[in-house]
């Protein structure tokens, strides 16, 4: 008989690397850092002398003392060595929240064999469906102050356009770009025009018409606040292109090509949410493809059979685009209503209060607008194709870590690009040169990652795995210069147990961590 005998102190992580054989680093220490899971599974004075000697008693336990000890990882079947195809990312060995979605009771999809590839539903013109660009009512821009205004104090401005993802972080951006003596001015358009106004032939931004769904450009003061402004007649050549999406997603446009350069800023999730009042708590991808897809394909769908109640954007938008993506559905063929830009659909679902249409409601967002708004909105851990629990893109949904989008069990994610205009490889735009030299440097300063951080995104720096395209394969990752202890310390108030303090390297004496970076020993 097994019997469970107290806990024993933790092994420092120098000296534990054994822990789930051939595992990754961020498995390793999930598994050191869960100090409740050390229950040994049996008294015997000596069961094991490695790992494997323990897999007889199943739900991956290590060997520790001589004493095969829990590791508190799961699911049952998860995927315990390095991780190298698709599924193995989904499905490793993790101390994150599981949450269950059952295809074959909720869809009537029970064999193994998935119905992913299913022909779609066209879906019809919905009224009250918004123009194909990020919207908010606009009277023009006669009443409104100018963007640029040398008599006000203002530093010259450099122009941008793109997802109305971004200017949550732009906000907080806006104090760097003003010491760098740039005043940032930001028309939101969408993620596929972002592109298009660098590396397509149309590259000025212009003032809404009177009565237009577009909004007029803002210019952010050093604190962060914006203010709508007056481009003028002439309108503004655009100096950065912002897109949530590679261009090679947008109609027409491949990579950059001679001329033009691509930079990648932090990391972004795009979620399902639901009203706070929604007891829904999981999606499969074949669900979220018979609802996008298939308008709740007949009842198949349930709760989210009624097309009215999605809450989508348009197939320029980077959520879209991403979204679709990972569901299989052509982002231009959604069923649901563009709400206008991802405030809309915030705003929007946030106040549906009944129970019943609560639960009939589903919408598409970036997850910092989620993570602004948590008290109204519930994002939907989502189940891959292939994969065997339901994930949130953080661990529980208490938590802002992003562990999920950081080891990859969150699969729906990807960088924040920057395009611009370049000779020699340096931008020709003096603004520009300016804005990059801000957001897309190799060592990226304190205030840039709190910025980051504080806008719900995922520093590189900061994660273990990485991709070359829109939801593409992933390889596991070790950035050049590493921030993970001091992003979870950052998000978490402490960092992770296998985090050492440091000052300067000479007092990181783990010779596997020998940088010391931000206050903690790191690999590099």
């Amino acid at each position: 008989m097994r019997i469970l005998a107290p806990r024993l102190p933790r092994p420092r992580l120098a000296t534990s690397w054994r822990i789930l054989l051939g595992a990754p680093l961020f498995a390793v220490i999930a598994i050191l850092a869960c100090d409740a899971c050390t229950a040994l599974l049996d008294p015997t004075a000596t069961q094991c002398a490695t790992d494997s000697d323990c897999a007889h008693f199943g739900g991956h336990p290590y060997c520790q003392g001589g004493v095969c000890v829990a590791s508190g990882l799961g699911p049952a079947n998860c995927f315990a060595g390095t991780p190298e195809q698709p599924t193995d990312f989904l499905n490793q060995c993790s101390d994150s929240q599981c949450l269950s979605f059952d295809d074959c009771s909720r869809l009537g999809e029970c064999s193994d064999a998935s119905d992913f590839d299913a022909p779609l539903l066209s879906p019809p013109a919905l009224e009250g469906s918004a123009p194909a660009v990020d919207s908010g009512a606009s009277d023009g821009a006669a009443s409104l102050p100018p963007c640029v205004d040398p008599s006000s104090g203002r530093p010259p401005a450099v122009y941008l356009t793109g997802s109305s993802n971004f200017p949550p972080l732009l906000s907080k951006l806006a104090p760097l770009i003003v010491n760098a003596g740039y005043t940032p001015v930001y028309q939101v358009t969408n993620s596929c025009t972002g592109v298009a106004s660098v590396l397509g032939l149309d590259n000025v931004i212009n003032d809404p018409a009177p009565g237009s769904s577009a909004q007029p450009a803002e210019y952010f003061q050093q604190d962060g606040t914006a203010v709508s402004c007056a481009l003028g007649p002439a309108g503004a050549q655009v100096d950065v292109g912002e897109s949530d999406i590679f261009s090679s997603t947008c109609a027409g446009y491949g990579p950059p090509g001679p001329g033009f350069a691509e930079y990648l800023g932090p990391i972004q999730a795009m979620v399902f949410v639901v009203p706070g009042a929604s007891t829904q708590q999981a999606i499969s991808a074949e669900a979220a493809r018979a609802v996008f897809g298939m308008g709740g394909d007949d009842g198949g769908a349930k709760p989210w059979t009624n097309p009215d109640l999605y809450f989508v954007r348009n197939q320029n938008t980077g959520t879209q685009q991403m979204i679709g993506k990972a569901i299989n559905v052509s982002p231009k063929a959604f069923w649901g209503i563009d709400r206008g830009s991802a405030a809309a659909v915030d705003a929007e679902l946030r106040v549906i209060a009944n129970p019943t249409v609560a639960n009939q409601a589903i919408g598409i967002i970036s997850a910092d607008y989620y993570d602004a708004d948590r008290a109204n909105l519930n994002a939907l851990a989502f189940k891959a194709e292939g994969q065997d629990c339901a994930y949130l893109p953080d661990s529980t949904a208490f938590k802002k870590d992003k562990q999920n989008v950081r080891d990859g069990h969150y699969p729906v994610w990807g960088p924040i690009h920057f395009f611009a205009a370049v000779s020699g490889g340096i931008p020709v735009s003096p603004a520009a040169q300016a804005f990059v030299s801000v957001v897309s440097v190799p060592n990226l300063a304190q205030q840039l990652l709190d910025a980051f951080i504080g806008a719900s995104l995922v520093p590189t720096c900061a994660m273990l795995v990485q991709r070359s395209a829109e939801l593409g394969p992933l390889s596991a990752y070790t950035p050049p210069f590493e921030c993970g202890c001091y992003f979870e310390a950052s998000i978490n108030g402490a960092p992770a147990a296998t985090c050492a303090k440091c000052n300067t390297a000479n007092d990181c004496s783990d010779p596997t961590h020998p940088a010391c970076n931000l206050g903690y020993c790191e690999v590099q």
